[in-house]
């Protein structure tokens, strides 16, 4: 028995309410392409030069950045969570005088925003929520994207809201966007994740998914989605999506969560990352080992034996001097899937734990 890849967890395809989600969360959203999209419209909105925002996490948070020529500053995390770290913000946004930052809640754990937002408010600082990775995660009886000034989700299968493509986002002013649309690209990027994520088990030809997977991947490479509205097909998908993530029909990552989390708890290799405040929505196991040599061997262990693994993020800048934290954890994060397989979970469970044996 082998995962071969990670498969999303099915949804049932329902109407996208955007009524709903605005009285639910107390903000209006829109829709943007993309996570780096909705990034691209909050901080084009705002006028600004530089922009605080985290060393660790997804590099196409850069994307929109250098398209608008603004600066990135990098503040350090927290071993404990790989959330932001407040004395580094506080540290940074002083020393350059920096009026704009962007937080991430990491892997479904909310940061300490409640903390932040205090922060940012005492200072005159733009407050973008970056929850990317974690929405449907709540803090303070607030959902994760609705602190600050401006937040965005988005939809791919390595999130919690797991889809194709697409993303919401709102700003404390409502953002005019002249829209696109490039149904095609669209319509591909879907058909390559359903083919070959969602349907993975089920037998096609191996030339027809690399056909579909070729094709999406130079749609999007070549096609500038920033501005495009949703199409028609999309909104039964992201809204199934959206309905099931925030009504507790992906449950089964919780409980293996916790079984991963009481099974490896003292792991002697590694420490398993757990939410420190608010309510959780974690979709993957993350674990941080103790030393980066043994994170590179349990990469290579699990690979062999055909379970999907990625070891963490890259960190954005090689400049850490004011980041003691993030030079110490590089290397050492190591992530594993969760799905809705009892047969997989097991078999990952058992590679697990031999592994320290």
């Amino acid at each position: 028995m082998k995962i071969n890849i990670f498969t999303p967890p099915k949804f049932i395809k329902q109407p996208l309410d955007i009524k709903y989600l605005n009285n639910l969360t107390n903000k209006q959203w829109q829709y943007a392409s993309s996570g780096r999209a909705s990034i691209y419209h909050i901080v084009k909105s705002l006028n600004i030069d530089k922009i605080l925002i985290p060393i660790y996490v997804c590099e196409t948070v850069l994307t929109p950045l250098k398209k608008l020529n603004i600066e990135p500053v990098y503040y350090d995390l927290k071993e404990d969570d790989l959330n932001a770290s407040l004395k580094s913000i506080k540290s940074l946004s002083k020393k350059y005088n920096i009026k704009t930052l962007l937080v991430a809640s990491m892997y479904g754990n909310p940061a300490n925003l409640t903390e932040i937002e205090k922060y940012c408010i005492e200072n005159n600082i733009f407050l973008v929520d970056d929850a990317a990775q974690s929405f449907g995660a709540k803090l303070d009886d607030r959902y994760i994207g609705t602190f600050g000034d401006a937040g965005f989700f988005s939809f791919s299968p390595g999130k919690p809201t797991a889809g194709h493509m697409g993303s919401f986002f709102y700003s404390k002013e409502k953002i005019e966007i002249k829209r696109t649309k490039h149904f095609l690209t669209h319509y591909f990027r879907w058909l390559d994740i359903d083919i070959n994520r969602y349907k993975i088990y089920l037998s096609y030809n191996s030339i027809y998914r690399k056909i579909i997977n070729f094709i999406s991947r130079i749609l999007l490479k070549f096609t500038n989605t920033d501005n495009d509205d949703i199409c028609e097909f999309e909104k039964d998908i992201l809204g199934g999506i959206l309905s099931d993530n925030l009504n507790g029909k992906f449950s089964f990552r919780e409980k293996y969560y916790n079984d991963f989390t009481n099974k490896f708890n003292d792991n002697k290799y590694f420490k398993v990352i757990n939410s420190l405040r608010g309510t959780a929505n974690n979709h993957k196991f993350v674990i941080l080992f103790y030393d980066k040599d043994i994170a590179h061997n349990f990469v290579r262990y699990v690979f062999k034996n055909g379970i999907y693994v990625i070891n963490g993020y890259k960190l954005l800048s090689t400049e850490l001097i004011d980041l003691p934290n993030a030079k110490d954890i590089e290397g050492r994060v190591v992530e594993l899937p969760i799905e809705d397989n009892e047969e997989n979970m097991n078999y990952l469970f058992k590679k697990v734990e031999e592994f320290e044996n």
